[in-house]
């Protein structure tokens, strides 16, 4: 053990060398040592925009002060202090910046095991474990969706425990990970807020045993213990309507108006197909304007009679797209108005098709425009998905001093993200179900269903998705696929193949085997019209239409009913277990709160399960403890 100052009790033991730039944390409960890696203390300076190159802080000083170690840096640019607080079951790491030329700061440092080898569990989509070995890589990753992290903590894994990080703030934070000569690294990130500047941040490290459901339990303690976690039975409470997700089918319907597909008709169909709930969306786009085409297509718009005769349909629930995030520029002071600016006051870009683009709008209005909504062409709307609001932990901050509604003053990101969580909690949607693009435990105390999720990859592979999320959050929010990934193949959303698994529509027997895996609700395009992209970086669009009796629809519907079965058992259980099945990553089983045991196997040949029998490739089996 170096010398140094030190804290300890029962489970933790922690040292900081004199200087400040090493540190060692003795895990005593699993005789595991942790040490800081060497210059992995590091900051940067300069301008908000583009990712900071971080360097090394200085040698600083180390004081006791009562229960804490207090170290101070003193960089050029300001002066960098961290407070070390020792808990019963964790070190809470505090930061305190002054010197508003300072950018950035990794907080605590990069930890690595003493001994063993070490892996990685991080939280983008539904979770990923990382086993090592591959070629040197990083990535930086806010809080949010489409591989970024769904949950505000991840973990390093040796062979005989881990250590978990939880950022403790709102926003302001990146996860930085990857892999180097030295082995897999993990840290987080604080940065400057551009609208409010510095403000105390949190880090906290937390000791545990050396499994995904180990850390991903501790983690779902941490949310309870925040008040950041709301269960199925309260959210139930508040809206009744929600009894009806358990069991739905996912319905996605196309965002282009399509004169040639008889909704109820389909709708009918799939309800005699043994589906006695489904979610249907969108019947409406819920923009601030619809001149726009898509593919070369109008929006989809229902009328007031076709949307009466789709909730008529016995189980059919209805839903627009909630596409209140931007607006396109109609020279009107009623939009300009309300769009989010920088720091010059020039409104900030957002999507894009052909030449249309719109500009993105500040949160507070968007709330303001869905109520609107609500008490006019919406109003008939069983449930809504909002687009990509919770796709981050705060969007670019606001500086319109213009906007009364939050005071003409700056709006930085972690006052977005309460905004954000009103604009998709109860008291502006009523008994309506939410769901919104993009998985994010922080806003799982508002909304009931996000998105996105990745498939495996054949085997052996070096990333192995994980029900991460399922185990935190799976008896309070819904984790779907993103609208266009599918269990039937589309046009538009090919396979492609990024770092952590597989993307796309299709291969609707796997997608399934996730889903049992999960306890999740199945996703299907049944019917309706959609765009897609023939030219992404030149934004251009082609359209194209899916009819119920397609035979990949008919396909994706006989996979998705038994899941929709299982969900309607097991929906809104805690997901209490998680392992690897007979010595590889490829059969994998999750425990419910009653007993059910979910096994799925995603390898390439048949496996045999005790008392059950062979479990062929993508397939999965539930077993019941009754």
């Amino acid at each position: 053990m170096p010398a140094g100052h030190s804290l300890e009790n029962e489970r933790i033991r922690l040292v900081l060398t004199p200087d400040g730039r090493g540190a060692t944390l003795v895990d005593r409960r699993r005789n595991a040592v942790w040490r800081l890696a060497a210059d992995s203390l590091r900051y940067a300076a300069g301008p908000d925009e583009g990712t900071p190159s971080l360097r090394p802080l200085p040698p600083g000083r180390v004081e006791c002060v009562g229960d804490a170690l207090h170290a101070l840096y003193a960089p050029p640019e300001g002066e960098v202090g961290l407070s070390w607080e020792l808990a019963p079951d964790h070190v809470c790491v505090r930061l305190r910046v002054v010197g508003g030329a300072i950018r950035s700061v990794a907080v605590p440092g990069v930890f690595r095991p003493e001994e063993g080898r070490a892996r990685l569990l991080l939280s983008p989509y539904q979770g990923v474990l990382y086993l090592g070995g591959a070629d040197p890589w990083e990535e930086v990753r806010p809080g949010g969706a489409h591989g970024n992290l769904s949950l505000s903590m991840s973990a390093v894994l040796s062979d005989r425990a881990a250590l978990m990080l939880t950022a403790e703030d709102l926003a302001d934070w990146f996860a930085q990970f990857g892999d180097s000569a030295e082995g897999p690294f993990l840290v987080f990130r604080l940065d400057r807020c551009p609208a409010e500047g510095w403000y105390e941040r949190e880090v906290r490290l937390y000791p545990v045993e050396a499994s995904v459901a180990a850390v991903a339990r501790r983690y779902r303690a941490r949310l309870i213990e925040r008040g950041e976690f709301v269960g199925w039975p309260e959210k139930i409470a508040r809206k009744p309507i929600l009894e009806n997700l358990f069991g739905a089918l996912m319905a996605f319907i196309g965002y282009n108006k399509s004169p040639t597909t008889d909704y109820v008709a389909g709708a009918e169909s799939i309800r005699r197909m043994g589906f006695d709930r489904a979610m249907y969306y969108p019947v409406r786009v819920c923009n601030y304007s619809l001149g726009f085409l898509m593919g070369g297509d109008e929006p989809v718009w229902m009328s007031d009679e076709e949307v009466r005769l789709m909730r008529g349909v016995p189980g059919a629930l209805v839903a627009p797209w909630g596409w209140t995030v931007e607006g396109l520029d109609d020279g009107s002071e009623t939009m300009t108005r309300i769009y989010r600016r920088d720091a010059q006051g020039r409104p900030y870009d957002g999507w894009r098709i052909e030449q249309q683009q719109w500009k993105q709008v500040c949160t507070p209005y968007q709330v303001e425009e869905i109520t609107r909504r609500y008490a006019g062409d919406m109003r008939e709307m069983d449930w809504i998905h909002f687009d990509v609001n919770a796709t981050r932990l705060g969007r670019q901050p606001c500086f319109a001093s213009g906007h009364a509604l939050h005071g003409g003053r700056p709006l930085g990101k972690r006052h977005d993200v309460e905004w954000t969580r009103r604009l998709l909690g109860v008291e502006t949607n009523g008994n309506r179900i939410v769901s919104s693009e993009g998985f994010v435990d922080r806003y799982a105390v508002s909304y009931d269903i996000g998105s996105t999720k990745i498939e495996p990859v054949s085997w052996p592979a070096r990333f192995i998705p994980v029900p991460l999320t399922g185990l935190v959050l799976h008896d309070s929010c819904a984790h779907v696929w993103w609208e266009i990934y599918n269990y039937n193949a589309l046009p538009g959303a090919g396979l492609s193949l990024n770092r952590y698994g597989l993307l796309g529509a299709g291969r609707a027997r796997r997608k399934a085997a996730l889903d049992a895996l999960y306890g999740c609700p199945p996703h299907v395009f049944p019917f309706g019209r959609q765009y897609g992209w023939t030219d992404v970086g030149n934004r251009r669009t082609f359209s194209y239409q899916v009819r119920v009796d397609d035979r990949e629809v008919q396909r994706a519907l006989e996979c998705a009913l038994p899941v929709a079965r299982l969900h309607r058992r097991i929906g809104k259980l805690d997901m209490t277990g998680f392992e690897f099945v007979g010595g590889d990553y490829s059969l994998q089983a999750t425990t419910f709160a009653d007993g059910t045991r979910v096994v799925a196997n995603f390898g390439e040949r048949a496996r045999e399960l005790p008392g059950v029998g062979p479990l062929l490739p993508e397939a999965w089996t539930a077993l019941d403890p009754r």
